[in-house]
């Protein structure tokens, strides 16, 4: 186990203290996380207004959309496919491609029924979710092969990514690594109280006392009708899961912890180890559900290092197509 302490990056400070991504600012982390954990606060609208910008030959999701959202990239640059918390969007993740290089280019999943594309029904099973979004990274597969695909997800979106890696196992490109945070490991029991299917005062309450919110959780009628028809959806995705038994993915994967983290025990985390035959590591940070949004500069470090560090093998070397970047 590798122990960080809080690092002194420009994403600590004063923000932090107040219990929110010091950085992002009121749409990234205030709402509600996962109780494995759910929602964004940024309401029906992404306020960062990033296009879908996953290139042409990402195919359609719901409504006709692309799910993902990246800036124009290196055609050689690593796409690491990021995928938030229950009831949270692509805005929480909205200043998290600042802090990679130009080696690594961080996309954002924006899956349905959350900020602008709050229209669209949430999906309420994991197959909903990953059919669509494998169908749309192996669209965008170069078959010459440049630059390689990672998957980030943090307490729900980690299963959505675990089970993405392994849609893109079956469909013959895997992706060079998968990183986690926040989340058991998938053939691990819920130990907590299921409570998606709580009256909305006592679910709001709940999500509150079990520290999965990044703070009180606003009580306005317009914000509860968005944000726990999507936590509940996405607690339902989560709890409903049934973990089918297959072979370990192949490649590595790396697992992050917050050691105040009420959701989650640690060894649940490090039970992830058993979902790889690849190399296995994990970091611990403090801090509880939302650590990874106050050390996100040495995470994003540590992937950074992870992918450059990565054996890409001839399968994997696949490319979601997006835009070639302006040379500054």
């Amino acid at each position: 186990m590798t122990t960080l302490p809080a690092p002194n990056h420009a994403d600590t400070g004063a923000a932090a203290s107040a219990g929110r991504d010091p950085a992002a600012g009121p749409a990234d982390s205030s709402g509600p996380a996962d109780s494995s954990g759910p929602a964004d606060s940024s309401g029906p609208a992404d306020s960062r207004g990033t296009a879908d910008t996953a290139g042409p030959a990402a195919g359609p999701g719901a409504g006709g959309r692309s799910w993902l959202r990246g800036e124009p990239a290196d055609p050689d640059a690593v796409r690491l496919i990021a995928f938030p918390h229950a009831g949270a969007g692509a805005a929480s993740f909205a200043r998290w491609p600042e802090v990679f290089g130009p080696a690594v280019a961080f996309v954002r999943a924006q899956l349905p029924g959350r900020e602008d594309a709050a229209a669209e029904p949430p999906a309420r099973r994991v197959a909903d979710v990953t059919g669509p979004l494998c169908d749309q990274v192996t669209a965008g597969v170069v078959a010459a092969g440049r630059g390689a695909v990672a998957l980030y997800g943090h307490s729900m979106g980690a299963l959505v990514a675990f089970e993405l890696a392994r849609a893109l196992c079956a469909a013959g490109t895997p992706p060079v690594h998968l990183f986690v945070s926040g989340r058991r490991a998938p053939h691990q029991p819920n130990r907590r109280p299921r409570i998606d299917r709580y009256p909305d005062a006592e679910f709001a309450d709940a999500l509150e006392s079990m520290g999965v919110t990044d703070g009180a959780m606003p009580r306005t009628p317009s914000f509860l009708r968005y944000a726990l028809r999507v936590a509940r959806a996405d607690l339902e995705l989560s709890e409903e899961y049934d973990y089918p038994p297959a072979p370990p993915l192949r490649c590595g994967i790396t697992a992050f912890y917050g050691t105040q983290d009420p959701v989650v025990d640690d060894d649940q985390v490090r039970a992830w180890a058993a979902e790889t035959d690849g190399p296995f590591r994990w970091h611990t940070f403090p801090g509880g559900h939302f650590f990874h949004q106050h050390h996100r500069g040495a995470i994003a470090a540590i992937m950074a290092e992870t992918l450059a560090a990565s054996a890409v093998p001839a399968a994997a070397t696949a490319a979601v197509t997006l835009p070639t970047r302006a040379s500054s």
